[in-house]
């Protein structure tokens, strides 16, 4: 069997990518310290955004990057999520781009159903994209700079952590 390199420029994202993908993980507010603490600690990743969206029930979203794999946290109580747009409660992974809209050409060419307009939000923008049924992908323009390297300390985390070897 022949191995054959995946390579960015080869795919939809080329032109567009500024960092992803990103795993959509939801928590209940509670849970989210030490998840955040563990994936600082043992993953050696990094807190790159944190902000709220209170249209959305206050709920909380953090940006979390390692060199093992980005995660879009989002921390909202579960009578909260069920109660969200079935899209967002279905995203699966999502991808900070420069031009939404210039993904969504490109979607249309392909025929990849766009299921939420570009919608202006606290980060900049977001959308949606249906790759299959039922795998969303969410798009967002990060421009809001004030969001990143946010205080660590005001999330209250448990103390750090080494690996034991």
């Amino acid at each position: 069997m022949s191995h054959v390199e995946s390579k960015i420029e080869n795919s939809f994202f080329a032109e567009n990518l500024v960092s992803g993908p990103y795993e959509r993980l939801f928590l209940e507010p509670g849970q989210e310290q030490q998840y955040i603490r563990n994936y600082i600690d043992f993953l050696d990743g990094r807190i790159e955004y944190v902000f709220r969206i209170e249209e959305y029930y206050n709920l909380m979203v953090v940006g979390l990057q390692s060199a093992l794999g980005h995660v879009s946290l989002v921390v909202l109580e579960p009578e909260y999520v069920a109660k969200l747009p079935d899209f967002i409660q279905n995203t699966k992974i999502m991808f900070v781009v420069d031009d939404i809209e210039a993904v969504y050409r490109k979607a249309e060419k392909n025929g990849i159903p766009i299921l939420q307009k570009r919608t202006p939000n606290i980060m900049g923008a977001q959308g949606r994209l249906e790759l299959a049924p039922g795998y969303i992908i969410e798009l967002a323009e990060a421009t809001n700079k004030e969001l990143f390297n946010p205080d660590i300390d005001a999330l209250g985390l448990p103390p750090a952590r080494k690996i034991i070897k």
